[in-house]
């Protein structure tokens, strides 16, 4: 049986190989049985196509935490590590769709609308996650739904910000209708330590939303967004593969970004904290392919009703991704606009 970071260094080898992505098409969990009272994951699948590799990982509770281990790593280069940080939060509120609001004359902004009670509320639904896993069009996406309002700023509330209390978080939050629910993004929520209970003790009825696509990708898009903004400031960064091989060519979990891609060490604390029914977990490899379906799931999840359907997007071939429709309409009218919603060409970076 191969252990999870063979399989992971098998992957990142082979992309690092001229066409080596063929070798890692996809990774998914096909399979999570949870003990309610053990609080366990008790089988997960990866499966990668190219090499037909099986990995089995179960009852994770046996598994050892990576921080906890790196004490008895093989030495490696620490001092080209402490010359990268991977830690910093990269800012994409840039890429938020404008809302009606803020269209001034616009198509939509030249109709009034009636003005009626509007309050701020906590969050029904975070998503936590995961970073560069598609977290921002996944909330740009939900908010064209007539029934959700999105904060369009990161609020880091609960892994930097929750000694400000929750006035404050409060504050971060859109003015919403009687029928509408509030939503807010911070992908940093889900690898950082303390954040399921600082959420639970808050609003223990929130439901969590996670979107999580093939961990090799999502690790390579994370070195790729920190590398872009290094180059962007005339400094040199090391290439990929001496940040995630030791010396002695086993991956080095001490990484950022390998540690943000071993999702299910993550989710075992969430697991410990909130039940499985109140997480959602989406499949992100799907959500690029067909945003629409994915969001039915999230509809649902959050008992919305169904309107974000397959005629509400349409494909943006030099982008390289979907965009979508957003129709509005009054109560009582016969009118309604539509507005066309694509993020910034800042989503999709090439690789390097």
């Amino acid at each position: 049986m191969f252990s999870w970071g063979l399989a992971l260094l098998l992957c990142v080898l082979m992309l690092l190989q001229p066409q080596g992505g063929r070798g890692c098409k996809k990774a998914e969990v096909i399979n999570r049985d949870i003990l309610e009272e053990e609080k366990e994951v008790v089988e997960m699948e990866v499966i990668q196509d190219y090499t037909n590799i099986t990995v089995d990982i179960v009852n994770i509770n046996d598994e050892v935490d990576l921080v906890e281990d790196a004490s008895t790593t093989e030495l490696v280069d620490e001092e080209l590590l402490s010359t990268v940080d991977e830690t910093e939060d990269d800012d994409d509120s840039q890429d938020a769709f404008a809302d009606i609001e803020d269209e001034g004359e616009g198509v939509c902004g030249e109709r009034e609308f009636p003005e009626k009670p509007r309050k701020k509320v906590l969050p029904s639904a975070v998503i936590i996650g995961t970073k560069k896993g598609g977290t921002r069009a996944l909330l740009e996406f939900l908010n064209m739904h007539s029934q959700v309002r999105r904060s369009k700023h990161e609020t880091h509330f609960y892994d930097k910000n929750f000694a400000n209390g929750t006035a404050w978080y409060l504050e971060q939050m859109p003015e919403i209708l009687e029928g509408q629910i509030s939503l807010e993004k911070t992908p940093g929520y889900f690898h950082t330590p303390g954040v399921p209970q600082k959420i639970f003790s808050t609003k223990n009825d929130t439901k969590l939303i996670l979107i999580v696509r093939n961990p090799v990708s999502r690790l390579i898009s994370d070195y790729n967004q920190f590398r872009s903004n290094t180059l962007s400031r005339n400094m040199s960064y090391p290439p990929l593969e001496e940040l995630v091989l030791k010396k002695s060519g086993d991956i080095l979990s001490t990484y950022p970004p390998v540690q943000r891609s071993i999702y299910h060490l993550h989710m075992q604390k969430w697991l410990s904290i909130f039940p499985r029914q109140q997480i959602m977990v989406i499949d992100g490899d799907n959500f690029i392919q067909k945003p629409w379906a994915e969001l039915e799931k999230v509809e649902k999840f959050l008992d919305l009703s169904l309107e974000l359907a397959e005629d509400n997007f349409h494909f943006n071939a030099t982008k390289g991704f979907f965009c979508g429709h957003q129709v509005i309409t009054q109560p009582d009218s016969e009118w309604s606009c539509t507005r066309t919603k694509c993020l910034s060409k800042s989503k999709g970076r090439e690789q390097p």
